[in-house]
């Protein structure tokens, strides 16, 4: 189900915990209030953990979507990083409770039976698990499942990876170690030691039409990006999450479009229809939220970093450009505020 719509809050409790590799543990939640809607293969989790600098968190669920008994998510460490791995790694004991949102996101696989390579750098497999899972279920559907990470101590999922490959004849699977060993390679921990390249790639994968879904550190997709593209994978068929979240190409390589100014200095005019009020816009805030706040207007809003859609808000007319692109897109006819500003004269449901 993409993107079911179902809105209503979740309270979630822990209840296993498994450590998976050196800095990655899972976590396993009933929902023991709410409804839980299904989940589609590589959809993420929004999480409240409630941390002042950033309330809502987003995980991919890891578990098979056909396993409806609850939602799990594996989270690295990151003792340095601002989200709320350190935290949720701290205080996530069995028992534990926390608020979420419903599952979302689009980067799912395509309805169709493509072939498809499964392409993930280390903590990038989480949503690749859930796609696996799906995938082995489709025996006329040739799969190939590549993951690279640094060695055997921070390799996740090896024995789950392993018993999902061996059940379903369409999965081929390839490990690469950064810093690995003959001796890893003598016990199937991995099949080749090194950076992945544009040569094992060569090897590994076919000559016929897939589709990519690539995730993991940006520096590992932008290097896997163009050599897929070296080896002739249209770019439209690669798609791409970076931790949680869909990446645009496009949105990394190309600042915002902004509002130009007018011949007397003047910016584009916002219109705030439901509240019969209407600004210039003079460059002085980052975003349209921050612009509506300026105003004393009080739109909702959460996480203030487009990712969990609270300050959606209805454009009435005008367009927009987004400084920041959003994890998801807001519904058609709609605007996250928190990341967008005016193009142009732009009018707001508010």
């Amino acid at each position: 189900m993409l993107d079911t719509g179902q809105t209503a809050p979740l309270t979630l409790e822990v209840t296993e915990r498994v450590r998976e590799s050196r800095n990655v543990v899972s976590f396993r939640f009933k929902v023991v209030e709410g409804e839980a809607s299904p989940f589609t293969a590589g959809q993420y989790l929004p999480i409240r953990l409630g941390l002042p600098e950033r309330p809502i968190s987003t995980y991919t669920i890891s578990s098979d979507p056909r396993d409806r008994s609850g939602y799990r998510i594996s989270v690295k460490l990151e003792p340095e990083g601002k989200g709320g791995s350190r935290y949720l790694h701290e205080v996530g004991e069995i028992g534990a409770q926390f608020r979420a949102e419903q599952p979302r996101g689009k980067f799912v696989l395509a309805e169709d039976e493509r072939p498809v390579l499964l392409l993930t750098g280390g903590i990038g497999v989480t949503p690749a698990l859930a796609m696996l899972a799906e995938l082995a279920r489709q025996p006329d559907r040739p799969t190939w499942f590549v993951h690279a990470c640094q060695n055997a101590e921070e390799h996740s999922f090896a024995a789950e990876v392993r018993a999902l490959a061996e059940a379903a004849p369409n999965v081929t699977t390839h490990v690469a170690y950064a810093e690995g060993s003959d001796g890893d390679i003598a016990e199937r921990r991995c099949q080749s030691i090194g950076l992945l390249d544009r040569e094992t790639l060569r090897t590994l994968l076919p000559q016929d039409a897939y589709r990519v879904y690539l995730c993991g550190p940006d520096g590992f997709m932008r290097a896997m990006r163009a050599v897929l593209v070296s080896l002739g994978v249209p770019d439209c068929e690669i798609h791409q999450e970076s931790f949680g979240g869909a990446v645009a190409e496009a949105s990394r390589q190309q600042p915002p479009e902004r509002p130009a100014a007018t011949s007397d200095g003047a910016g584009p005019v916002v219109r705030f229809a439901r509240s019969d009020l209407e600004f210039t816009w003079d460059g002085s805030s980052e975003t349209l939220l921050e612009f509506a706040e300026a105003q004393g207007l009080e739109p909702n809003f959460e996480c203030r970093d487009g990712i969990c859609g609270t300050c959606a808000c209805r454009k009435l007319a005008g367009d927009i450009s987004y400084a920041e692109e959003p994890l998801d897109s807001p519904e058609e006819g709609h605007v996250l505020l928190c990341c967008s500003v005016p193009k142009g004269n732009v009018t707001l449901d508010m």
